[in-house]
């Protein structure tokens, strides 16, 4: 991609649009990046921005032809995303901008949950068989912050989210990954077929010589890059399945609590399951994703066992935080959906006292209430959906709704008491009462290792 001499009109001073719009000055681009709110933070972040880039703060401004980059959080039902397609010589995002801008080797996860632990347990495994590998973008580090340090021989594991998807056109990674698929997000794309074709975009312009990793225990994934499939069409690249349930032709499997791999119907033992830290099924399923996006690159499976066995997890993932007379707590902030709190739930072998609740996104709860009637001892339930949560949730369950997560903790840990498990899972998005799921993580945290 060309960059040098052409106009671009970056919109939204987050983490991506900051990053791309210094990308693009670096490179000799005449840019102009703006945001619809004037903030002190704001202003800060212009403190850290290329001196060439013309900043606008109070209103989005799109120059007419100019290739414009949005950002993800901007949902094609706003004003300004109209504006920017029909005003725009052309629209792409960040993901889109480092694509066209990097020469190396691109594996790209997405998926509902699971994304950031696989993005980076798949990056820690390529480095353990020797490859410069990089984890970035919706983990919080934007793609377009490597584009300075990395080299056409490295390795780019890239978590794309849906939001990120719908401004790709040219995206062509090597390796396309979707985790496993959830009702989501629907208030940003409008209807679950949408928010379903946005992360299909991951493998859109993939063909002979790609790789594409499906869950093949996913109802919704099963059937896709087969033929005739109309969101995720197979346009001649390689299929990898994982499973849970038993042996693939090619890909990762687990049985008998070993994981393996399998080529062409032969399969080579990698590792014990007891010899993964992390706890719970869904996470021998991340690590089957793993190992399943690590095959293209002609694998050791001694390196691969040393890797699972070495990798520690991320925060806000059912995040063991301390135990306290008996009782052990876990922070799983980045339970944003009701699907994500059900994998939680589920990591269990007992039932456990949840807090729950959080921003209102509209999600149907159903098949959370079935979960925690199985797998909760007590629920507490904190936010703007507790209200709702408590009407949908069984009669009879042991459930209070209190107004804040001090007291939360405090009536978790009461019911929790002589010994248990008190899990932070709040099924729900954060942005009721925080600015993301990491700074409700970090309160929580604090709040535990205070008392």
């Amino acid at each position: 991609m060309t960059v040098r001499g052409r106009s671009f009109s970056v919109v939204g001073m987050g983490r991506s649009g900051i990053s791309a719009a210094n990308a693009l000055c670096r490179r000799g681009g005449q840019v102009v990046l703006s945001d619809g709110q004037d903030t002190k933070g704001l202003r800060e972040a212009v403190a850290n921005l290329h001196p060439g880039i013309e900043t606008v703060l109070g209103g989005e401004v799109i120059r007419p032809g100019d290739t414009v980059v949005l950002s993800p959080g901007i949902p094609p039902a706003a004003p300004v995303f109209q504006e920017a397609h029909r005003e725009g010589g052309e629209v792409i995002g960040e993901v889109e901008l480092f694509h066209r801008l990097f020469l190396g080797r691109t594996v790209a996860v997405t998926g509902t949950d699971g994304k950031s632990t696989v993005t980076t347990l798949t990056a820690h495994l390529l480095r353990r068989l020797g490859h410069t590998a990089h984890a970035a973008g919706n983990l919080g580090n934007p793609l377009c912050d490597l584009l300075d340090s990395v080299a056409p021989d490295h390795v780019v594991v890239a978590e794309v989210s849906c939001f990120q998807l719908i401004s790709t056109s040219w995206f062509h990674p090597l390796v396309a990954l979707v985790t496993n698929l959830a009702e989501d997000h629907i208030e940003y794309h409008g209807s679950f077929d949408a928010y379903l074709r946005a992360k299909s975009l991951v493998a859109a312009n993939q063909g002979a010589g790609d790789w594409f990793v499906r869950n093949r225990d996913d109802p919704l994934l099963s059937s896709w890059a087969t033929p005739g499939h109309d969101l995720c069409p197979h346009r001649g690249q390689n299929v990898l399945e994982v499973s849970r349930r038993g042996p693939v032709e090619n890909g990762a499997w687990f049985h008998g609590g070993s994981l393996y791999l399998a080529h062409s119907g032969v399969s080579r033992k990698v590792c014990d399951r007891k010899d993964i830290s992390l706890p719970g099924g869904h996470n021998t399923e991340n690590a089957l994703l793993a190992l399943a996006a690590c095959f293209p690159f002609e694998p050791d499976t001694g390196a691969l066992a040393e890797g699972l066995a070495s990798y520690r997890g991320l925060p806000h993932r059912i995040e063991f935080l301390r135990e306290l007379d008996g009782v052990r707590i876990y922070n799983d902030s980045k339970a944003t959906n009701p699907h994500a709190a059900i994998t939680a739930l589920r990591a269990f072998d007992e039932p456990v006292v949840l807090i729950a609740g959080g921003h209102e996104k509209g999600l149907s709860f159903e098949d959370l209430a079935h979960e925690v009637d199985r797998g909760c001892r007590h629920v507490i339930l904190v936010g703007e959906t507790a209200e709702r949560m408590s009407r949908e949730f069984p009669d009879t369950l042991a459930l209070e709704v209190v107004d804040d997560h001090e007291t939360a903790l405090r009536q978790a840990l009461k019911a929790a008491a002589p010994a248990g498990v008190v899990l932070f899972s709040p099924a729900a998005s954060s942005f009721d009462r925080f600015a993301s799921y990491e700074e409700r993580g970090d309160r929580f945290r604090r709040m535990v290792m205070a008392l």
